[in-house]
């Protein structure tokens, strides 16, 4: 049956891609492994797919294969294999989908699953060379990825540290990939985990504090700036909120925070400016 759907998610039609992609995430089988590498293969295929309710399905596929503990160890693992693809002609297809599951795998590198974590860094181990950018690929190639240790991080400390060095390296040597890596970051603010979203919140903070591109910071500083507010006032979890005012702390340290709270200044003292020009009602 996986072989039936997998023959059809080219179809003309977007309507049969779109069943034929619900059709393979409710497959039990898929949750060994003998079909999951199969079945993730032509989600994240699908979610460059011409057609916006196609894409829209895929990432709800996607979504669907995550929240299933074993099935989201199990479809890292399978992305990781995918890496054999990442050479010759296919090399520059495979490097795109590397580009767009990079984030989620640094996510869930600190998932609440063991399991999850092991499968997330034996990919990374396999795919970030094929990044091509040393300073990256160094970083999944030390001690805490090549070490026998079950787990990459012992404790949240050092997972925080990681993220920082990660974003230094991301921003000075990657920058063409980091406004399509914090897009998919912020997508993870609203994970089903709340250890997921304080990653998330940690990892896009450190990037916007670390990076020298104005452009890119000021397309997103308001953005995760006001959500980490809101998060910080109303989740109902201990973690997303420490981890708010954690990253908040680095936001408002950085470099990057200035021609913020310039621009900020600057539109009180306006409304003031125009506030005083008004004449005075009677």
């Amino acid at each position: 049956m996986v072989e039936a759907l997998c023959r059809h998610v080219s179809d003309d039609s977007p309507a049969v891609r779109r069943l034929c992609l619900r059709g393979l995430v409710q497959i039990p089988s898929i949750q060994n492994n003998q079909y999951t590498a199969e079945v993730l293969g032509v989600i994240l295929a699908l979610l460059d797919d011409l057609d916006e309710s196609v894409q829209l399905t895929a990432v709800s596929c996607l979504l669907t294969v995550f929240r299933n503990t074993k099935m989201r160890a199990n479809a890292f693992a399978a992305f990781g294999a995918l890496s054999t693809y990442g050479v010759g002609a296919q090399k520059v297809a495979f490097l795109e989908q590397v580009h767009a599951v990079f984030p989620r795998l640094v996510l869930h590198l600190y998932d609440e699953d063991l399991g999850v974590r092991q499968a997330c860094r034996n990919t990374l181990k396999r795919v970030a060379p094929l990044t091509e950018m040393e300073g990256v690929s160094s970083l999944f190639n030390t001690h805490r990825f090549t070490s026998g240790h079950r787990d990459a991080f012992m404790f949240r400390g050092d997972y925080e540290d990681f993220l920082r060095e990660l974003s230094r390296q991301l921003t000075q040597h990657l920058a063409s990939r980091i406004d399509t890596y914090m897009a998919s970051i912020i997508q993870a603010f609203d994970a089903p985990w709340p250890v997921i979203q304080a990653n998330a919140i940690y990892l896009s903070s450190s990037m916007l504090a670390l990076s020298d591109d104005q452009h890119f910071s000021a397309g997103y500083y308001n953005q995760v700036f006001g959500i980490l507010l809101g998060k910080t006032n109303r989740s109902a979890d201990a973690i997303v909120r420490a981890t708010c005012s954690s990253a908040l702390g680095l936001l408002l340290k950085s470099t990057n925070s200035l021609p913020w709270r310039a621009a900020r200044l600057n539109r009180v003292d306006s409304a003031h400016s125009i506030h005083d020009k008004e004449p005075t009602k009677r």
